[in-house]
Order: C-alpha cells, then structure tokens, then sequence
C-alpha cells in the first residue's frame, strides 16, 4: 500500500518558473514563426511576376522570423515567467503556502 503524505509549498524559484514559461512562450513563437514564413511566401510569390524571385524573397523573410520570433518570445515569456514565479512566492508565503498530497 502506497504511503500517503502532505508537503507545503511555500515559495518556488522565481528563474525554473521563468524558464518554463519562456521555452513555451518560444515554441508558440515558432508556430507563428512557421505560419508567418509559409503566408509570406505564399504572398511574395503571388506579388511578383517570377514565382522563384517572390519564393526566394518570401522564403527570405520566413528564415529570418524562424530565427528571431522564437527568441523574442523567450525573452518576453521569461520576463513574464519571473513575475508569476516572484508574485507566486509574495502570495504562498502571506498566505501559509499550498498543501500538497502525496502518495509514495
């Protein structure tokens, strides 16, 4: 029989919580990067009169936001992560922190 317990957290790392955030704040940035890149494509090579220039320019423009979104998207997400992780500790410590259920 597994043995139950109880463990109170009462703070977190404020830097592991912004970590986490800004790794998924990047992978949604890729996504977007990824749908930007094929729209641009798509639109650059409809606008001009060479299908393989317009390809080229979009696919131009769809490398260089594959490169730079996810990274923008990072750093705004960490930003973002290290204040719930730092507004996390400020309320779990006034409050007594949270009760967590464990089984062994």
């Amino acid at each position: 029989m597994a043995k139950k317990s109880t463990i109170k957290v009462s703070g977190v790392r404020a830097g592991s919580i912004a970590m986490f955030e800004g790794t998924f704040a990047a992978i949604i940035g890729l996504a977007v990067a990824i749908l930007f890149s094929l729209n641009k494509t798509v639109e650059m090579a409809d606008a001009t009169n060479s299908v393989l220039a317009g390809l080229a320019f979009g696919m131009g423009a769809g490398i260089v936001s594959i490169l730079v979104l996810p990274l923008v998207y990072f750093g705004i997400g960490w930003i973002i992560g290290y204040i719930h992780g730092w507004v996390f500790n400020v309320v779990a410590g006034n409050s007594g922190g949270i009760d967590l259920h464990v089984e062994e």
